[in-house]
């Protein structure tokens, strides 16, 4: 969200913020995966941060603005891609694309969750661009992000991963803290 004067123009457009967002996180990624003893599994690792820094910017503007503004679309659109970059290189290349191989390494918890947030996310953008009215779709999927994302980084998380989960909660928190008041 770019915070703007009014009568100001912002900085960038939320359209090239998340978009150069994305870029950046997925070339990073890609990069990342270069260093990795396993590409593969070091860039299904890495494409979850820009995952996570797109799709939580977009539920703190849910958040801070009750879906009443409009670039919380944008965020979530390109979490959305993210998230399917980084199933694609976790379940696709790293697991082979075999759901059977997915729920062995997983867990059933853990590989469902990502196949339900999956189908959520997707019919979410698809409902948040078609303007139609499921704030519930949006919350669902929004709160089973966060759960995930606050989960695997928190409770599983290794290296800078929980500092991660923490940064994503203190967000949160301050967009709950400074939400805009409820509008008729």
């Amino acid at each position: 969200m770019a915070m703007v004067r009014h009568g100001a123009r912002p900085l960038l457009d939320d359209r090239v913020a998340a978009l150069l967002v994305f870029s950046v996180g997925l070339l990073a990624s890609v990069l990342y995966g270069l260093t990795a003893d396993n590409a593969d599994f070091g860039r299904a690792k890495a494409t979850i941060w820009p995952c996570a820094a797109l799709g939580g910017w977009a539920v703190a503007l849910m958040i801070r603005h009750r879906f009443g503004q409009a670039s919380w679309r944008v965020w979530w659109a390109w979490g959305f891609v993210a998230y399917a970059v980084h199933l694609y290189w976790g379940f696709g290349l790293v697991y082979g694309g075999d759901p059977q191989a997915v729920y062995a390494g997983q867990g059933a918890l853990v590989a469902s969750a990502n196949f339900a947030l999956l189908c959520l996310w997707a019919a979410s953008v698809i409902a948040a661009f078609a303007r139609a009215p499921a704030r519930w779709l949006h919350g669902l999927t929004a709160l089973l992000f966060a759960v995930s994302i606050l989960a695997a980084s928190l409770l599983f998380g290794r290296d800078v991963s929980p500092f991660g989960g923490a940064a994503l909660a203190i967000v949160w928190f301050g967009a709950w803290y400074w939400r805009q008041p409820e509008t008729e």
